[in-house]
Formats: structure tokens, sequence, C-alpha cells
């Protein structure tokens, strides 16, 4: 099992940022296109406890998976990824904590931490590392995405 964790600052209202990523919509805006993220259905457009969204695109290879919220109190939840009915997922294990503290009344620190395990065996095991530079550039582009829609919307 890997982890992976990235934390930024933006200049928003907790609320404001808590509210722009619980809107499955946000992943339209912070994903990067090379990635090819489509939302293919969701039981909410607000995550709640429980949500269920199926994607596809093009994380290491072409695949198709849903994840499920399961856990959501506020400023902070987890989606995973589902096991049963993903065809061919592109994780074995995926849990994706998301949490947001208030730093001022103006700036909230967001803190991903990522638990993985890619499948395909020891193939899956040589690739962890070139997964781990992939996800640091497509957070990379979650940071200026995320500040870019936050910090110019609130100005």
């Amino acid at each position: 099992m890997k982890n992976f964790q990235n934390e930024f600052e933006v200049n928003s209202n907790i609320d404001r940022v808590w509210e722009f990523y619980t809107d499955i919509k946000h992943l339209e805006i912070v994903s990067p296109r090379d990635i090819e993220l489509k939302l293919i259905k969701c039981t909410d457009r607000i995550l709640k406890n429980g949500t269920v969204a199926c994607f596809n695109g093009r994380i290491i290879i072409g695949a198709q998976w849903c994840s499920k919220i399961t856990f959501l109190e506020k400023y902070e939840y987890v989606d995973e990824m589902i096991q049963n009915g993903n065809i061919n997922p592109p994780f074995r294990v995926w849990s994706h904590r998301h949490k947001f503290e208030l730093i001022d009344n103006n700036k909230t620190r967001v803190i991903d931490k990522i638990r993985f395990e890619l499948p395909f065996g020891f193939a899956g095991k040589l690739l962890e590392f070139y997964f781990n530079t992939k996800l640091q550039k497509i957070f990379e582009h979650r940071v200026y995405a995320t500040k870019k829609f936050l910090e110019e919307s609130d100005s």
C-alpha cells in the first residue's frame, strides 16, 4: 500500500472551499484535461455520506470505476473506490481523505491524503513510482485550478 499527501492554502473562506469541493462538478474544474475524466453517473450532485459516483478516464490506463463517500462530516470526507462492479479498475485500493482547515477568515488549508494500491501484481509494484509522479502532477494542476477558481471568484 502506498501513501500520497498534498497540502496547500487557498485565499478563500472555509465554507466556500467546502461548498466547492462537495459539489461533484468541482472535478470538471480541478482535473487535468489529459486524464480525460468524465462523470458517468452520480447519486447526488452535492456529496453526502453514501454518495456513489462513476467515472471513466485515463489515470494510468483507460478505465472505468465507481467511488463511494464512506465518511463525511463538516470539513472532511473520504471517497473510496468500490471494488464490486468495477471492470478492470485502475486501483486495487483507493482511499482519498479530503480535509479542510480554517487558517483565518479568508484562508483555508486543503489537505489530501491518498492510500492506494495498483493492480497488475508485480508489474503494478513497478508502476507505483510512475503513478506517484503522475499523482504529483495531477495535484499540481488541482492546486492551480482550485486557487484560480476560488480566489478569482472571491475577488
